[in-house]
């Protein structure tokens, strides 16, 4: 898989409060972006950390970040939510594979000449046939990824 450019650190948005906890997880989150992180993983790297957290607030802070728009929060088949890194540079469509096999959660590269040729076809046709302006989009594939299908190499990621 390529490697892409970390954000080095996630700002705390207007009228967060900077706990302990949510300054850690703005440290936390960067250091995974391609991955969904879920709750269960942000509260055991942030107890790793030594940083005394429960579930509740976790989850309250991860949906307020992504409410601030730092995170973007996709929700799979399994109803498993996950919440990626935003990156700011990249254009307002995403799109994330979810192994049928592994139920791995991996962001596709935005980067790649086939998956952004996807996503702005896919944008144009919601310009086109709803008069949607500025539409994000957030597509979540199902299907088996390189490691579970046995092939040497992903095709897009």
């Amino acid at each position: 898989m390529p490697t892409h450019p970390r954000p080095t650190a996630l700002t705390l948005p207007a009228g967060m409060r900077a706990t302990r906890a949510v300054q850690a997880l703005l440290s936390l989150l960067p250091k995974q972006p391609q991955a969904g992180w879920t709750e269960p993983l942000v509260e055991a790297a942030l107890h790793e950390q030594g940083v005394p957290v429960n579930r509740v607030t976790v989850y309250r802070a991860l949906d307020r970040l992504a409410q601030a728009g730092l995170l973007q929060r996709t929700v799979n088949a399994q109803r498993i939510t996950h919440y990626f890194v935003v990156d700011a540079t990249a254009p307002t469509a995403s799109a994330h594979l979810e192994c049928t096999a592994c139920h791995q959660h991996i962001t596709l590269d935005p980067g790649a000449a086939a998956v952004q040729a996807a996503l702005h076809a896919l944008r144009e046709a919601l310009v086109q046939s709803t008069g949607v302006h500025k539409p994000m989009l957030d597509v979540a594939v199902q299907g088996e990824c390189a490691q579970c299908a046995g092939d040497a190499k992903p095709p897009f990621f």
